[in-house]
């Protein structure tokens, strides 16, 4: 294994999961209409209980889906692991998740075959598919509407990574940050849509407070990042160090992707009015609502990039994503990379995906999927 970075292995065995660019006119695909040839034997994970995703997952080979109408098949190049992944699959969401379920809601793949009345792309071509999961497989099926083209500039890596924490901070940001010079703060501000959202604050010339977990976290924080101050929230006094910071007038607007008893101090830290953007849940822990009482005034906003993706139309995704790709070529919305794992790894993935301290996102490469170690 080659290491690359000092928390996670991976492997890395070809040219497009080290992220090299590629040209869409040159990528191949072989099969231009989809009743032509049915493809071999595939691998995907697969979830058939929710739980711990180590003990849930499940690799094994299946037979791809034939696009019908409207529908294209992607042979899936790369897919990255994000927390909102690990939650569905502990069963958070299982109200609205049918079993089983192929997890992955980001990455990037390109055309294989396509079904009838598809007009808008075509074989060979390098996509984002949306709006489902699904990508933590060898081949997609999904509707050509759900398929957006990656910029020929944009390597494999950064198209992996260019949807969920980019789309989601960008929004977050448009949506509720305050004009300067407001107090606003941005918690798990060492992971990688924390960080973004920061870049994206200091664009608009706003310095936040970062709130970070452990200590150690700030070495994390990039250097270009312009922060107002740094706190620990594993240490005692989180709002009498926020009341301070504020000259006692309390947070503008607060970024929290933790939940629980922090999520709760972040409200409570909140001026008169001020507004509460609630957007992930690494705590495993819900905002208790207990300090409806105190804060009556506090705007809770639950933010679901869901929400959005279903409702916009195809114009109004494409003219997001274009901003986007803008703002990956910048730096704005762009990770690092920790680990590149072949999907045979899946369970190695996930346990780098949990290791404490890793900088940068952990990878799937489907061009390494193979027959290997089948496991339930």
């Amino acid at each position: 294994m080659a290491r690359l970075d000092n928390t996670c292995t991976a492997l890395a065995r070809n040219e497009d999961s080290q992220g090299a660019k590629r040209d869409d006119s040159t990528a191949s695909g072989r099969l231009s209409i989809s009743h032509e040839l049915e493809a071999p034997m595939r691998f995907r994970t697969i979830i058939r209980d929710f739980g711990p995703p180590k003990e849930v997952v499940a690799y094994e080979s299946y037979k791809p889906q034939v696009p019908g109408l409207g529908q294209v098949r992607i042979r899936m190049v790369l897919a990255c692991i994000n927390p909102s992944d690990l939650v569905t699959i502990s069963g958070a969401y299982r109200s609205r998740i049918p079993l089983p379920f192929v997890p992955g809601f980001e990455g990037v793949g390109v055309i294989e075959s396509v079904g009838a009345g598809v007009s808008e792309l075509h074989v060979g071509q390098r996509v984002l598919p949306l709006g489902s999961a699904g990508t933590w497989q060898d081949m997609k099926v999904t509707g050509e509407r759900w398929c957006f083209p990656v910029p020929p500039d944009l390597t494999d890596q950064q198209a992996a990574m260019a949807y969920i924490n980019p789309m989601s901070a960008w929004m977050m940001v448009r949506q509720y940050a305050p004009n300067p010079p407001a107090v606003v703060a941005v918690n798990a501000a060492t992971s990688a849509i924390g960080q973004m959202i920061i870049r994206m604050l200091n664009r608009a010339g706003i310095q936040p407070i970062a709130l970070i977990r452990r200590p150690d976290g700030k070495r994390q924080l990039s250097d270009q990042l312009d922060l107002s101050a740094v706190i620990c929230t594993s240490e005692t006094g989180l709002r009498r160090k926020l009341s301070e910071l504020s000259g006692g007038r309390g947070l503008a607007v607060a970024w929290d992707a933790v939940g629980g008893a922090e999520g709760d101090d972040l409200v409570r830290s909140l001026a008169p009015g001020g507004t509460l953007v609630h957007y992930g849940l690494l705590s495993g822990i819900p905002l208790s609502y207990r300090f409806r009482e105190e804060c009556p005034d506090a705007r809770i906003e639950l933010f679901r990039l869901r929400d959005w993706i279903h409702t916009a139309k195809r114009h109004e995704l494409q003219r997001a994503l274009d901003d986007i790709f803008e703002l990956v070529r910048d730096g704005t919305a762009a990770s690092k990379v920790a680990a590149v794992f072949p999907l045979s790894d899946i369970r190695q993935a996930l346990e780098c995906e949990a290791t404490p301290g890793r900088q940068g996102k952990v990878l799937l490469s489907m061009s390494n999927a193979m027959e290997g170690t089948h496991y339930d």
